[in-house]
């Protein structure tokens, strides 16, 4: 399956109307603004406030990233794949295509359970972790894999999926001070 590219960033042009059960349409729609007037994604709830209304409720599978800063305001919602009723691609190559394009220093990805269900399933849990290695590789740090069901929603990092560590990643606050999550080991980190 060949993801769709974002729209290019247009600073004043008009909001074209958009289908609210299109995911892919309103994920490509969004314009980040000024970095004072962007949405912070600090913790899973933030990250779900956002997704939620766009996944919940979907026939198929969907899969959406959150390209955030370094301060984790949200520069981009980019739609990775669209897959069928119980299936999506979560290649980390079409993941981290699109954050690495809009200069994101972390994401949030998520993908919706067409039957409601936001259980995490044993594959979700394995991308998750494949994910967070990929990431570590690129230098662009997944905060969290959020499965969206009907009007619910499950974080797999506070499941802690994305480390060994089950309390690990259970939020991503910043603090305002230093803009690394603490806990991390940060003497490997490029740049």
């Amino acid at each position: 399956m060949v993801a769709q590219a974002s729209d290019p960033i247009v600073p004043d042009a008009p909001e074209p109307p958009v289908c609210p059960h299109c995911a892919g349409e309103g994920a490509r729609r969004y314009r980040p603004g000024a970095p004072e007037d962007r949405p912070e994604i600090t913790s899973p709830e933030a990250a779900a406030a956002v997704l939620l209304p766009v996944l919940d409720g979907l026939d198929r599978e969907h899969c959406l990233t959150l390209n955030l800063d370094t301060k984790h305001r949200l520069v981009a919602t980019t739609t990775v794949s669209v897959g069928s009723v119980d299936h999506t691609f979560m290649s980390p190559r079409e993941v981290f295509r699109d954050a690495l394009l809009h200069g994101a220093s972390a994401l949030v990805i998520a993908h919706n359970h067409p039957s409601g269900d936001a259980e995490p399933s044993r594959d979700d849990q394995l991308i998750t972790r494949r994910l967070v290695r990929a990431g570590e590789l690129v230098g662009v740090e997944l905060l969290d894999h959020l499965v969206i069901g009907h009007e619910r929603w499950v974080s797999l990092a506070r499941r802690g999926a994305l480390t060994d560590e089950s309390a690990a990643a259970a939020d991503f606050q910043l603090d305002a001070a230093d803009v690394r999550r603490p806990g991390r080991d940060h003497s490997r980190r490029g740049l």
